[in-house]
């Protein structure tokens, strides 16, 4: 594996675990602060997610598929479908627990 595709994987680790703990916080009430940020989280992540695989996977390059380009494509499609799925409930959750307060 070369310097930079090591450097996007660590980098693409640490943004899918930071992301994940986010949510976890904000589902479990652990910071009440992080919600306005899971808008912005969400996007930016998506934006790095989908300019990666679009650096990655061009059809300029000839990459030969590997280990590490299995788990960037797993793991990419399951954190795309579950930051879209969580965001809405998430987001539908924490509105219905600010009706009940106020």
């Amino acid at each position: 594996m070369d310097k930079i595709t090591s450097l996007q994987n660590v980098l693409f680790t640490i943004f899918i675990v930071f992301s994940y703990l986010t949510y976890i916080s904000v589902a479990f009430g652990i910071s009440t602060n992080t919600q306005k940020y899971l808008h912005d989280l969400d996007y930016y992540v998506k934006i790095y997610v989908s300019l990666f695989l679009m650096w990655r996977f061009n059809m300029f390059r000839n990459v030969k598929f590997n280990d590490f380009d299995k788990k960037i494509a797993f793991t990419s499609g399951i954190f795309i479908f579950t930051t879209t799925v969580l965001n809405k409930v998430l987001i539908h959750y924490l509105d219905e627990i600010k009706k009940l307060l106020n």
